[in-house]
């Protein structure tokens, strides 16, 4: 069973890790702005050989708080065992031994806090909870600090130029940098009816199981418009992420 839950978090990746809010760990701007109104509710579509499988998952993104700027998203996916099967197959996971499944089930059930419900195979259940500091000036989390909202580490800076990085030291020392790698003067992101100019930042995923690299894709005005994952079998999985309330 672990070997399809593995599957099933992945799905929680691709919409979507201790120091002080200083420099460019620090964003201000509007926290009363359009995107981040509670009800609003976001999609993600996936490119490519992955669509297929992807658009057999009901998903359902939904803000249901905003605290001066700090948003809750309530996060639920609902597919069958025979789909993830099927994603497994496209992730060229199914043939790993069952015990390194578990590990990797284990490791993003942690990350994530997530929570699945599979006693009913037709409709297995994924949810979970999880706060960005979302403004008009930019877009933060609280992966890496265990949800402490005093501990934010930036995820996009608009303002930001390429080169420009956002640093995070955990409690256990280690360092993780986010790069600005691409801002494009001119629309180059398809997002449903519209076209739209995209800040590119960059992390390493050093210590993830499955992937090397996370692209987040930012737009000024629609957030957080998609993410690319690189995986270390040299895989490009591309998102779409689709903010129902601003189209």
């Amino acid at each position: 069973m672990k070997s399809n839950i593995f599957i099933f978090l992945i799905i929680v990746a691709l919409f979507f890790s201790c120091e002080s809010a200083l420099g460019p760990n620090e964003i201000g701007g509007d926290t009363n702005i359009t995107l981040t109104q509670v009800g609003n509710e976001f999609g993600f579509s996936v490119a490519g050989s992955f669509s297929k499988a992807f658009n057999n998952v009901i998903d359902s993104i939904i803000i249901i708080k905003n605290d001066n700027g700090i948003i809750t998203l309530k996060g639920i996916f609902v597919t069958s065992r025979e789909n993830l099967k099927q994603l497994d197959t496209l992730f060229g996971t199914h043939n790993l031994p069952e015990n390194i499944k578990h590990q990797f089930v284990d490791y993003y059930l942690d990350r994530f806090d997530a929570h699945i419900d599979t006693s009913n195979s037709d409709n297995w259940l994924l949810n979970f909870e999880s706060k960005l500091k979302v403004t008009s000036e930019g877009i933060q989390d609280f992966f890496h600090s265990n949800g402490d909202i005093s501990k934010p580490f930036t995820i996009v800076k608009y303002s930001s130029n390429v080169g420009d990085k956002y640093e995070f030291t955990t409690k256990e020392g280690k360092k993780i940098v986010r790069e600005v790698v691409q801002k494009n003067p001119t629309e180059d992101w398809e997002l449903v009816f519209w076209r739209v100019k995209t800040i590119r930042v960059e992390e390493k995923l050093d210590d993830d199981p499955l992937f090397d690299k996370i692209t987040y894709i930012a737009n000024h005005k629609f957030g957080l418009v998609g993410i690319i994952l690189n995986k270390k079998d040299g895989t490009v999985i591309s998102s779409t992420v689709i903010p129902w309330a601003l189209l």
